[in-house]
């Protein structure tokens, strides 16, 4: 009898022990597959990462150029492109994204190199816009996948001239004539040296703040937007034409957000007295 206990209890161990072999099979079956699918999606998503700030970064210089030369027209032989049209665009962003990806690994894009396409790229209205489009298919796929499509993109600012216009200076010709705007101003503003846009920030004592006088014989204040808590500062920033004084070099009070427009857009906004000063001169 003891013989046929041992037996049993023996074989409910074993039973007992291939089960949870089983159960254990079981979950790494149920588990690997999603943890593969996991690293999978992770080193696509990182590939996607790293081809799209390599075509970002390849069309924001072409943007950049090609509003430099926008104020080329026909004919023009100062600009490799000539007049920056559609078709400018997209040949010259492809010349040189495929100057920047040559010899990058671009196992993921269907057809590499060649599956980069700028088609969408375009000049209106001042802005220059490159779009670059390819399909994407993870090279570490376990299993048939369908390729995805993604689009790179970046655009810039045209330059138009000095005065903002590709064809004359006055207000009847094309593109009209261009000023300097800012969000909080009430004028507008015809050369982008004016002081009141382009300010020349010194760092000074906190003393020779206080004591001292802008170009106007004014007094300097504590600006409101930093200096609160900051009243013990050894140094502090300031302005010739300010009447402030400002902790923080990055303070708004110290920089201008300045947009460019044709004068006919200006709104209500009256000519800047420091520039209609220039101008009379």
């Amino acid at each position: 009898m003891p013989d046929v206990k041992d037996r049993q209890r023996c074989n409910r161990k074993d039973w007992y022990s291939l089960q949870q072999k089983g159960s254990l099979t079981l979950e790494s079956a149920a588990v690997l597959p999603l943890y593969f699918l996991a690293m999978v999606m992770l080193v696509s998503m990182m590939d996607i990462f790293r081809i799209q700030t390599i075509l970002v970064s390849s069309l924001s210089q072409s943007a950049k150029e090609l509003g430099m030369y926008a104020y080329s027209i026909d004919g023009e032989s100062r600009s490799p492109v000539g007049a920056v049209t559609d078709a400018a665009c997209i040949v010259y962003a492809s010349a040189e994204v495929q100057k920047r990806v040559k010899g990058e690994n671009l196992t993921g894009i269907v057809g590499k190199q060649a599956g980069i396409t700028l088609l969408g790229s375009s000049y209106r209205d001042g802005i220059v816009t490159l779009k670059a489009n390819y399909l994407y298919k993870s090279p570490v796929s376990l299993f048939p996948v369908f390729p995805v499509k993604i689009e790179a993109a970046a655009a810039a600012q045209a330059w138009l001239g000095y005065n903002g216009n590709k064809y004359g200076n006055t207000d009847d010709s094309p593109g009209g004539e261009m000023v300097y705007v800012t969000d909080y101003e009430s004028v507008y503003h015809t050369s982008a040296d004016c002081t009141h846009i382009k300010l020349a920030v010194k760092h000074v004592g906190m003393q020779s703040a206080v004591q001292g006088r802008n170009e106007y014989g004014d007094k300097y204040y504590p600006c409101e937007k930093c200096m609160r808590g900051h009243e013990k500062d050894g140094f502090v920033y300031i302005t010739d034409k300010g009447n402030r004084y400002h902790s923080d070099s990055a303070c708004g009070g110290l920089s201008r957000h300045v947009r460019f427009m044709k004068k006919s857009e200006a709104d209500n906004r009256n000519l800047c007295s420091r520039c209609g000063q220039k101008q009379g001169d």
